[in-house]
């Protein structure tokens, strides 16, 4: 059988030999902290440290020039300040070494001309066939080569890190050798990804076998580079967990990312789940990294959201119940008859005993309490994890084994909390080889355990998508090709082309005005086209026009101003409802006419629609992430209800059916105000729509509905506004 062939980067992570450009003898210079390190730490290739001074380190002579290297080398870092980089890349280049890391800043980060010269330092490489790692990084750690050519004493393990700050790693490094059980595969510090991007690192994480936890910190990304890393990120989170640590959730920390990377941090709502849809388990907080990365290690990924609570302590029961709750856990409560079997277990006076289980004290005396406990409540449907809480450091051998046997036969993660978790005693030493992890705190035990079920849930995300796209052919790429007007069609069965010449002609007009909005009239006809129902209307340019389309519609009737000029008509006192009589469209018809006080004004009538539940449904063109379905809580309230959620597109109907449920819309919808439950089938059509529209017409940056009348008979869309880009 043929070997598989070798990953693009896997001379980058187990290189023959290392060139240091800029190594140094001088106490506390990079050149010289780099160069100890990886003579220390054991590289087995061949090292080569460059300077045309001369000079030795640790007995290792110094070359005047790369061209005195004899060998094959792999990997070139340059320690040199950022005006003498691009030499030093060139002369890479010229001996054709794959990999060149830039160490310095002072690059894209730094406004146009260091834009300018990275994009140099870019050509020069690829002229030679080298790949940039870089600038502005600290470096890579690659374990099984013994390879450390960052100043971070990282302890080695299984956990790929992948992070856009340096620092950060030193610092998630100096926690993980305080923890058991974690310790790094690699570690690729990705700096500016002026070339090799985020992408390119998870999907060498992804096919190494070394690594079985992936650990990403993402500021931003890149132009062009989010929708890579969703697709790459999918691939990966379908093997093996993906952790993705987000900086940039706030103005202020995009403010910081941007100067800090020169990325573009995407809008935190939108980046959140276009990473979760993906496959990701997003961390918010650096101190959770560590915790998190230690139960998925140790554990398998369980099958749901269900937590069983069993330990020590009323104090605690409460705290480990909060904390489980707020971590997004469900803290179902046992039935009865197993909380009639519990209470044969435990002392009289147990009176926590229907999840949280307190044990009464019982299990500082009779650790076999544990075992009968868990006995009990493993095999419960409600456990799709355990968090034991409230230890004192008393465990024996046969605990520690059955625990690790529970683990292991049931499939079930088992985390422990407890008092002395940070301490070295002889009880936890049993704990820790077997793999069982411990945490202090059980606000920590919560949002680990939360980790592991937000990782099984990923993982069968990914997994899902992996084989829609397979079946259906087509993919995240496929919908880039189409949103840009090349290659085929990705947006499914119906969609339209060419476009009618009435909604093509609007488009142009639209690229003409200032706004780059079409007139409602004009957007409602593109709804329709794409399959999306719409009111029938009139247009009217006088009060005479007016009341003739009004009757003609039947009244009651919604009479709107109808121009580019008012985003949010309502806003504008540019929308009349419920108009009953010849009367009120005329009044209605005299105040939009003082809206628009030079030239005519222009109306679209509407029959006025009673009962339903108002929604926001919308297609837009993310910079970052691409096309994206909305779906939310619509009407005057949108933006202030805030109540969104959002796919990149195009995705299974699984993920649209998941969409619409996470909203707290969705609970209207169940049970609107007038007739029954909303017709879901009829919604997700609708969104269908939009993204056929989205992807059919590449002139257009975005879509909606808003107001979605949603009800039992179906959907309607109520108003309509569609934008188009500049061109």
């Amino acid at each position: 059988m043929d070997r598989p062939a070798p990953h693009p980067l896997a001379r980058l992570f187990d290189p023959r030999g290392v060139a240091i450009i800029g190594a140094s003898e001088a106490p506390g210079k990079y050149g010289t902290i780099l160069l100890r390190g990886l003579i220390e730490h054991g590289f087995k290739g061949a090292i080569h440290p460059v300077n045309p001074k001369g000079g030795a380190l640790l007995g290792r002579p110094f070359l005047r020039s790369l061209d005195e290297a004899e060998g094959p080398i792999d990997v070139a870092l340059i320690v040199r300040p950022a005006p003498e980089v691009l030499a030093a890349v060139r002369g890479v280049a010229r001996r054709r070494i794959p990999f060149a890391i830039v160490y310095a800043a002072g690059f894209s980060e730094r406004g146009e001309e260091g834009r300018a010269l990275e994009a140099a330092l870019v050509a020069a490489a690829h002229r030679g066939g080298t790949r940039l790692v870089g600038p502005n990084c600290m470096n890579i750690f690659s374990a099984p080569a013994r390879l450390n050519l960052s100043s971070i004493p990282f302890p080695p393990g299984a956990l790929g890190f992948l992070s856009a700050s340096g620092n950060l790693g030193f610092a998630l490094a100096h926690e993980a050798a305080g923890a058991h059980g974690v310790g790094f595969s690699r570690f690729v510090s990705a700096g500016n990804q002026a070339d090799l991007a985020l992408h390119d690192y998870l999907d060498f994480l992804r096919a190494d076998p070394g690594t079985r936890v992936v650990l990403v910190f993402a500021e931003g990304f890149v132009p062009g580079g989010a929708r890579p890393f969703l697709e790459t990120l999918t691939r990966t989170a379908a093997e093996k967990p993906v952790l993705v640590l987000r900086g940039g959730r706030t103005p202020e920390g995009q403010r910081t990312a941007a100067s800090h990377t020169g990325a573009l941090a995407a809008e935190s709502e939108v980046a959140r789940q276009a990473l979760e849809q993906a496959g990701a388990v997003v961390l918010d907080r650096a101190d959770e990294a560590v915790a998190a990365s230690r139960a998925l290690l140790a554990s398998p990924l369980p099958g749901g959201p269900g937590v069983a609570l069993i330990g020590e302590g009323g104090g605690h029961a409460t705290l480990v119940a909060d904390a489980a709750a707020e971590a997004g856990l469900r803290v179902d409560p046992f039935p009865a008859d197993l909380t009639e079997r519990l209470r044969t277990h435990l002392p009289p006076f147990a009176a926590i005993l229907k999840n949280p289980v307190e044990l009464g004290g019982r299990s500082e005396y009779d650790l076999r309490t544990y075992d009968r406990i868990l006995d009990e409540v493993i095999g419960w449907p409600g456990a799709d994890q355990v968090i034991l809480f409230g230890g004192y450091a008393l465990y024996d051998e046969t605990l520690a084994d059955r625990l690790a046997r529970l683990r292991r036969e049931t499939g079930k993660p088992i985390l422990i909390h407890d008092l002395y978790a940070d301490e070295e005693r002889p009880a936890l030493d049993l704990l820790h080889a077997r793999d069982l992890p411990l945490f202090s705190s059980v606000e920590v035990a919560a949002r680990a355990a939360s980790a592991l079920a937000s990782g099984g849930k990923a993982r069968r995300r990914a997994r899902r998508a992996l084989a829609w796209f397979e079946a259906d052919g087509r993919g995240a790429a496929g919908a880039e090709r189409s949103a840009t007007g090349s290659g085929r069609d990705v947006a499914g069965p119906g969609t339209a082309s060419p476009l009618p010449e009435d909604l093509a002609a609007a488009l142009a007009r639209a690229a003409l005005r200032p706004e780059k909005v079409l007139l409602e009239d004009e957007a409602a006809r593109f709804l329709a086209h794409f399959g999306l129902p719409v009111l029938p209307a009139a247009l009217a340019r006088d009060e005479e026009e007016a009341v003739r389309a009004a009757e003609r519609l039947g009244f009651p009737v919604v009479l709107k101003v109808h121009t580019s000029r008012f985003v949010h008509k309502s806003d504008a006192g540019g929308v009349h409802l419920d108009l009953r009589s010849t009367d009120e469209v005329r009044r209605a018809f005299g105040s939009l006419r003082r809206l628009v006080p030079r030239g005519e004004v222009e109306v679209r009538l509407t029959p006025f629609v009673r009962g339903g539940v108002e929604a926001i449904a919308g297609a837009r063109r993310d910079p970052r992430f691409g096309p994206l379905l909305i779906f939310g809580a619509g009407g005057i309230l949108a933006e202030v209800a805030r109540d969104v959620a959002l796919r990149t597109i195009p995705c299974p109907d699984a993920e649209l059916e998941e969409m619409v449920a996470e909203t707290r819309l969705a609970r209207l919808l169940d049970a609107p105000r007038s007739g029954g439950p909303a017709d879901r089938q009829a919604i997700l059509a609708a969104l269908r729509s939009l993204e056929r529209l989205l992807l059919s017409v590449p002139g257009i940056t975005d879509a909606e509905a808003n107001p979605l009348r949603c009800a039992e008979d179906g959907v309607m869309a109520l108003d309509a506004r569609v934008l188009v880009g500049n061109g």
